[in-house]
């Protein structure tokens, strides 16, 4: 029974830096969330940024962990507290598992959806690697149509900023 019970409870994380957040599953694996403000990349993305989660150490042989998605959720849920916050996130493909990573997040955001988050998602596909990409954002963004705007216009350049 308390299995069950801690399976449905985020893992504790700390703060470490400004955005960055550390925790460690049962299993040991630490974890790095993180997010990077994009508006360096191209000024029309102020208060937008770029998610990442990355794990120490390799995790191809990981159990399921539903903690880690819970974890992940409520991050992303104080990211969101702040309305003008927008997120965008790449799945990489640096080891050909970036459409996996792609219904991955897809299948966490059907089931944590709120109508206060609109996702919007986009791919991008070069002779050398396939990128999916999604923006998040909040539905009361001063700034919605502009960053999504831009999103896409971002998209249909590679990934390339064009500021």
């Amino acid at each position: 029974m308390n299995g069950i019970y801690n399976s449905l409870h985020p893992y504790s994380f700390r703060l470490d830096g400004d955005m960055h957040y550390v925790f460690t599953t049962d299993a040991g694996t630490v974890y790095h969330a993180y997010f990077i403000d994009f508006s360096m990349y191209a000024p029309r993305f102020e208060e937008v940024y770029m998610f990442n989660i990355e794990p120490e150490g390799d995790t191809t042989n990981a159990p399921l962990d539903v903690r880690i998605s819970h974890t992940i959720v409520r991050i992303l849920s104080l990211f969101f507290a702040n309305h003008q916050n927008s997120m965008i996130m790449v799945c990489d493909s640096v080891d050909g598992r970036e459409r996996k990573r792609n219904m991955l997040f897809d299948r966490w955001y059907r089931h944590y959806a709120t109508a206060d988050i609109t996702k919007y998602d986009a791919s991008a596909e070069t002779e050398d690697y396939m990128l999916y990409v999604s923006l998040f954002i909040h539905k009361d963004n001063t700034r919605k149509s502009e960053i999504v705007s831009a999103f896409y216009e971002l998209v249909r350049n590679n990934m390339y900023p064009i500021d």
